[in-house]
């Protein structure tokens, strides 16, 4: 089987648990909706190095307590993080068009008690990406990301959902266009874009055979195979929406 009749079989199995979760559960539970949004940023915040396990994040989220034996500044991530999904959520029910403030206003929220002065701004220093090849130069930022924001909603809402959110996911990821909390800001950008279609949030796992398999699918993507990315994200998405599905049932 051809690797575009794969992710074509994939988008047509995902389309299909979206319906049956939305007869099962026309609106998500707040309860699940709120365990669901603690395991995203449990896995997206230790994606990017965190060491708190889901329990401990569920217990700082729910109580807002700072844990004892843990860096500060990772309680602050996971209370930043949980904050910024809420946003997201609310943008994602207003589908408005993707912009630079938004994105920075994420990224703001992201770094609130952590890095004050560089919550939103641009970095101004050289800036490797998560397959270790060096991002494009500071001073293209404002231009390239501009050029990709123009890019995503004009032809976006032309491709699948899912295919719109992988590729937002991967621009942002290709830019790094923040010193600091980019992937944390590229899968936010991606369930803004997945959420706004009524799909269910769309979750990486933090393990370390997920991790690896997530690199490995950006580095094809950056040698000229967006498939790879492609399919990687939508995999991802499938497990995310059977899982829920069995909760509900």
């Amino acid at each position: 089987m051809a690797i575009t009749d794969s992710l074509d079989l994939l988008l047509a199995e995902i389309d299909l648990l979206k319906a049956e979760l939305q007869l099962q559960a026309p609106e998500i539970d707040r309860v699940l909706q709120q365990n669901l949004d603690i395991a995203y940023t449990h896995d997206s915040t230790a994606l990017e190095g965190g060491s708190l396990t889901l329990p401990e994040t569920d217990m700082v989220i729910r109580n807002g307590l700072m844990l004892p034996g843990k860096p500060m500044a990772e309680n602050l991530t996971v209370l930043n993080h949980y904050q910024a999904m809420q946003f997201v959520r609310e943008q994602a029910a207003e589908q408005n068009l993707l912009s630079t403030g938004a994105l920075q206003k994420l990224h703001i929220m992201l770094s609130r008690g952590l890095q004050h002065q560089t919550g939103g701004a641009y970095r101004n220093q050289p800036a490797k990406l998560i397959n270790d090849q060096m991002a494009p130069p500071a001073d293209q930022i404002p231009q390239l990301l501009e050029e990709h924001l123009h890019w995503l909603n004009l032809e976006g809402p032309f491709l699948h959902p899912l295919l719109f959110a992988a590729e937002a996911h991967f621009r942002l990821l290709s830019l790094q266009p923040f010193q600091n909390n980019n992937g944390l800001c590229a899968r936010l950008l991606m369930n803004l874009i997945f959420l706004g279609e009524d799909y269910p949030v769309l979750n990486i796992a933090a393990h370390r055979t997920v991790r690896s398999d997530y690199i490995a699918a950006f580095n094809a993507g950056q040698t000229g195979k967006p498939l790879a990315w492609q399919l990687f994200i939508a995999k991802q998405a499938l497990l995310n929406g059977q899982d829920l599905l069995r909760r509900l049932q």
